[in-house]
Order: structure tokens, then C-alpha cells, then sequence
């Protein structure tokens, strides 16, 4: 708690004194006191500092007596405590003047105070206040500690630390999304705990946020698991921040126990669902085994979504898949789809992420992650693009491995045809599925050479995208007016691209030789994605 002018004139020791400037100033904090005892005290007096002075070392000088207080109020000096009469007959009218201005309290001191006992009475004041919080930060820590020992989890911290602030308590994870919450509601004297959703929903119906708080993190070394947010409390309470600075240790070493056991069965865990998806896992026995002993859910008919950000940057790519899956954000942003958590089975596995998913339809995987995309765009970061590939429908553990075949080729293949993120499923991609039984690619390269070679060398030798202008037209059905309008491309720019393809050999006319087109362009982009053609 900090002190004020006005306080320390109510100090025993203080009676007697006058306040002869300067009102306005009585809310100035004090910290500490100082005589001034030399002429040029002012490079080391400090800010909140109540200044005790017989004015005995500037008492010749009219200059300076003239500038002391604009100089000490531009310094955020607390005020000053005059005593005239021994070297000064009386304080002056226009440092009287200048006080009132600027609201810095001038005291006028009787003549027998004792200047030394006046800073000792101000300074023991301050003194009993940091041993006064010392004692409070003491008592949270030893509090805190009893449990910490004793085997509690945040949840029972949380509510301990709440009852020890008298204050609601809330810890939000780096996503600031609430772990849990120790609130009390209105006329009750205990706290009740919520968790996540629930937590997050009573805090906003509370509007709890909206006002002044405190927030301080919850790290251990470089690792930062949250921060521990008390609302309605103000940042200047030193007390308050001691104890939140206190506590936010011992919820680091709990959040760090918790993340290293995490972190070691996610790793277990992690191994398992890859060995499913590589089809290692042959006996349904040791399905069941380990279904159990990982907690994985897997009541089919399930769905495998690979979720790839394409960049240069790995450092960027890192972190993108970090977040993912140490801050559960696919999870999290399902619980807002379907107001509440489901369970997901992710894994990182050969620079995507693969995710299992347990829905009726293919159409509810494809409406989810098409309101999700966005948000995955947002966290990756400016100029992102993210590939999702939907896989067909797993009836069966067995079936996991060409569901994650298929999703990974849907990425891939939505990575040529797409410039910006896409969701690419791979049963609209129905004929790549016929493509992918041919076994002789280069009877397929050859097949698109034959019939589009004269297009792909000339967009290399020229650097240009009339391979682009054909996937368009393939996309609007050859329909000019439509590319032009879709694309945002002039209509006459259009015609001339696809005359330039007409000169190159690509019949545009209806009929067999234009599905040879289509066909041969389609197995074009599928040679891409497996980087069978360039």
C-alpha cells in the first residue's frame, strides 16, 4: 500500500506542522525522506521522496531559492517540509506561488522539530510497510507450500489462493483461455472452482475482463505455461503483487511436473497413432490394449484430416505445429463449433498434422474445418497458407492407413490447384483415386508430354501460366466470361490465353480430343504432387 503527503501529516511527530501550499498535492505518493543538507541536492534526490529542509543550503541565493520548486516537482519529488524562522525569516511568497501552481505540498515545520526524527518517523513508516508484505508474501508461499506437498493441483491452489488474496483468482493458459477459475459469487463467502468453457463464459458474462486487474505469468526458465489474471484489483497494490509473484512459482512447478508427465505419454501415445496410420498395428488385441492404456477413443466411422502449412520457414512451421498440439487449438476451436470439447487424436508425422476424426459425415469434417481454416491462417501468421486434406470415410482400424494416404495426397494435390489455403477432399478428387492405380508413370508422363508438352515447355521457356489458364477453364467449363468475372482477369485477356493454348495443340472443342485434354491435365497435377513432373 503506498502513503501520501496527506498521511504522513497525520504521523505522531507531525503535530504542529502547517500546510502552507500546494493542496492539490496531498495525493502524492511518499516512499521515503531526505534532508537537504547541500546546495545542489537535486541529482540525488529521488522521485516520491518528502524532502525536510531548513532551505540553510540555498538561503543566500534568490536564483535559487526561485527555482527549487519548479525543479523539484519536475523531478516527482512528494513535497517539501520547511522550517523558517533560523535561517529564513519566513518561506517566500513566490515559492508559496509557484507551489500552488504546480500542486506541491509546502509544510511549514514548528520550531522545535526535530528534522532527523521527522525522516525517521517517514522513513519507519515505509519500512514497516515492505516488512508488512515480506510477512503477507511469507504467509502465501508457506500457505501455498503445505498444499503444494500435500499433492495439490491447480484447481485446490487456485481456490487457496484466492481465499489467502480475499480476491477471485483465474489462470489462463497462453492462449488466454481459462484453465480454471476460484470466483465467488454475490453475498457468498466461499469460492467456487470452474474449468475452461464454463470458466470462460461466466468470466465473460461477468464482464470481468472490462475492468481493472492484475496479470502476472506463470513461467518456469524458457518454458511459460499461463498467467495468473485477478480482476478487480488494481496493479499499484504492492502486497497484491508480491503474493501473485509468489504463487505464480509454485503454479510453475506444478505446470511443469504436469507437462513433463504429458509430455512423456504424449510421446508413447504419439507413437502408437503413427503406427496406426503406417498400418503396424495388425491384431486387435493390442488395438484394445493400447487404446486403453493411451486413453484413444476410436469408435469408428472415423476420418483422417492432414493439416500442412506450406512455407520456407521452418522456424515458422515449427511453431505453427507446436501450437497445435500443445495448446490443444483444435480442440479448443471445435468446443466453439459444438459448444464443448471433443477429444481429438492428433500427432505430428512427416511435417503435418494429422488428426483423427470421430464424425458421422464427411460434410460435418468439411463444415468444421471450414469455419476453422481461418483461425489457423490467424495463428499461423500474415501470408500464411494452410492445406487441410479430408480423407474418405475409415469404416475400420484396418482402413486408418489408406485414410491417411488419402488425406496426404488431398494436400498435396490441393497444394497445385489452390493458390491460398483450401480444404481438398479426396473424394471429390475421384478420378486421381483411377490415376493412382496406374503403377507405370511413365506411360502417364508420356501420355501428358503427347498432349500438353508444347504448354508446359513454353510456360518454362517463357515464364509464363497458361497451364494456370487451362485449370481455370477446366474449373469455369471453358466458359470465357466466367474465367474473366471469377478471376478478376479482362475478358479480351482471357481469349487471347486461350487461343495462345489452341496454337499450342490444346483442342478446346468439344468433344474426345477435349477430354484428353482434361484427362491428361488432371494426371499432370497428379504427377506434381508426387513430384513425377515438374
Amino acid at each position: 500500500m503506498f502513503h501520501t503527503v496527506e498521511d504522513v501529516l497525520r504521523l505522531e511527530g507531525f503535530e504542529g506542522v502547517r500546510l502552507v501550499a500546494g493542496r492539490r498535492g496531498l495525493g502524492r505518493t511518499v516512499t521515503s525522506a531526505s534532508l537537504m543538507e547541500v546546495p545542489d541536492i537535486l541529482p540525488y534526490v529521488e522521485e516520491n521522496t518528502l524532502l525536510i529542509t531548513t532551505l540553510y543550503p540555498i538561503a543566500g541565493s534568490r536564483e535559487q531559492m526561485e527555482q527549487l520548486i519548479p525543479e523539484l516537482g519536475s523531478r516527482g519529488v512528494a513535497g517539501i517540509c520547511i522550517k523558517p524562522l533560523r535561517y529564513i525569516e519566513q518561506i517566500p511568497p513566490v515559492m508559496i506561488s509557484q507551489a500552488d501552481e504546480l500542486g506541491f505540498p509546502i509544510i511549514e515545520l514548528p520550531m522545535g522539530a526535530n528534522l532527523s526524527t521527522l525522516v525517521n518517523l517517514v522513513l519507519s513508516m515505509s519500512l514497516n510497510d515492505y516488512i508488512s508484505q515480506l510477512q503477507f508474501r511469507d504467509s502465501v508461499h508457506r500457505n501455498m507450500m503445505e498444499m503444494l506437498l500435500s499433492g495439490a493441483e491447480v484447481e485446490e491452489l487456485a481456490e487457496k489462493l484466492a481465499e489467502l488474496l480475499q480476491k477471485d483468482i483465474v489462470l489462463l493458459d497462453n492462449q488466454l483461455d481459462s484453465i480454471c477459475a476460484a470466483l465467488r459469487g454475490e453475498g457468498e463467502t466461499g469460492w467456487t472452482i470452474y474449468r475452461r468453457e464454463e470458466a470462460d463464459r461466466i468470466l465473460e458474462g461477468r464482464r470481468l475482463f472490462e475492468n481493472h486487474y492484475t496479470m502476472h505469468p506463470i513461467k518456469a526458465g524458457n518454458n511459460r505455461f499461463g498467467f495468473i489474471f485477478v480482476p478487480d484489483s488494481e496493479k499499484s497494490d504492492d502486497n497484491l503483487k508480491m503474493a501473485i509473484e509468489q504463487a505464480a512459482l509454485l503454479f510453475a512447478s506444478v505446470f511443469f511436473k504436469n507437462y513433463a508427465v504429458t509430455l512423456n505419454q504424449r510421446n508413447f501415445k504419439d507413437v502408437f497413432i503413427r503406427d496406426l496410420l503406417q498400418g503396424k498395428i495388425r491384431s486387435e488385441i493390442e488395438l484394445e490394449n493400447k487404446m486403453r492404456a493411451f486413453d484413444v477413443s476410436l469408435a469408428f466411422p472415423q476420418y483422417v484430416v492432414a493439416i500442412k502449412l506450406f512455407t520456407d520457414n521452418e522456424m515458422m512451421r515449427k511453431h505453427f505445429y507446436n501450437e497445435l498440439i500443445d495448446q490443444n487449438l483444435i480442440s479448443k476451436r471445435m468446443a466453439y463449433f459444438y459448444q464443448h470439447i471433443r477429444k481429438k487424436n492428433s500427432v505430428y508425422f512427416n511435417d503435418s498434422i494429422v488428426v483423427i476424426e470421430n464424425e458421422q459425415s464427411e460434410e460435418s469434417v468439411n463444415e468444421f474445418y471450414s469455419q476453422v481454416i481461418g483461425k489457423l491462417e490467424a495463428e499461423a501468421g500474415e501470408n500464411s497458407k494452410i492445406g487441410i486434406g479430408i480423407s474418405r470415410e475409415v469404416k475400420n482400424f484396418s482402413e486408418l492407413k489408406t485414410g491417411y494416404r488419402q488425406a496426404v495426397h488431398a494436400v498435396r494435390v490441393g497444394n497445385i490447384l489452390y493458390r491460398d489455403s483450401f480444404i481438398s477432399r479426396y473424394s471429390k478428387n475421384g478420378l486421381f483415386e483411377l490415376i493412382e492405380q496406374i503403377n507405370d508413370t511413365d506411360l502417364l508422363v508420356r501420355f501428358v508430354r503427347e498432349r500438353l508438352g508444347a504448354v508446359i515447355d513454353y510456360d518454362r521457356n517463357n515464364k509464363a501460366s497458361l497451364m494456370q489458364t487451362l485449370e481455370y477453364l477446366i474449373q469455369y467449363h471453358f466458359n470465357l466470361k466466367q474465367v474473366s468475372e471469377a478471376r478478376y482477369m479482362h475478358y479480351n485477356t482471357v481469349r487471347y490465353r486461350a487461343n495462345k493454348l489452341q496454337q499450342l495443340g490444346v483442342d478446346l472443342e468439344p468433344g474426345e480430343g477435349l477430354g484428353e485434354i482434361i484427362l491428361a491435365y488432371r494426371i499432370y497435377v497428379w504427377l506434381k504432387s508426387i513430384k513425377k513432373m515438374e
